[in-house]
């Protein structure tokens, strides 16, 4: 009996945290076709065992945006990743997204951000280089760009 309660509780205690990262996560959702198209490029990844996926948005201007994913290995460790609240959907998943502003305005280190008017030189700042697929696209879905980084497709990973 008491081994049935404590099963009970932990998965109450499951739910509610999983509720709670969804209730608090800002979801993004891209046009149909960008998120067709990405779907596409990681589909050959995603039923690999040991890979996860990031995303990176960046604003090229107020009409003109790019996508670019990396994919790692589940172990490794993704500061970014791991501490965002923003997260993109695709098909029925969500992957972690970082902003171009995140590397610009925040820190992997908050507990070394110096004194109030007297900050900088003491903030960690970091710089992304996400060299997977990228997607150039405007906000009506339009594709404008497509290329690959560093970081080509599956048969390269193997």
């Amino acid at each position: 009996m008491k081994r049935i309660i404590i099963l009970l509780l932990l998965i109450y205690g499951l739910n509610i945290s999983i509720y709670s990262q969804e209730k608090d996560s800002i979801i993004y959702i891209f046009p149909d076709k960008i998120e067709q198209k990405l779907y596409e490029q990681m589909k050959e990844l995603i039923y690999t065992d040991g890979y996860d996926f990031e995303f990176y948005l960046q604003t090229l201007d107020i009409n003109k945006f790019r996508l670019t994913y990396s994919y790692y290995k589940k172990q490794s460790f993704s500061y970014w990743g791991n501490n965002t609240n923003r997260f993109i959907l695709i098909k029925n998943k969500m992957y972690p997204l970082i902003l171009d502003y995140d590397s610009l305005f925040s820190t992997s280190k908050p507990e070394k951000v110096g004194e109030y008017g007297d900050r900088e030189g003491f903030i960690l700042r970091s710089s992304f280089i996400y060299e997977g697929y990228n997607i150039t696209f405007d906000k009506t879905g339009k594709c404008l760009s497509e290329s690959w980084g560093i970081y080509k497709k599956k048969e390269t990973v193997k």
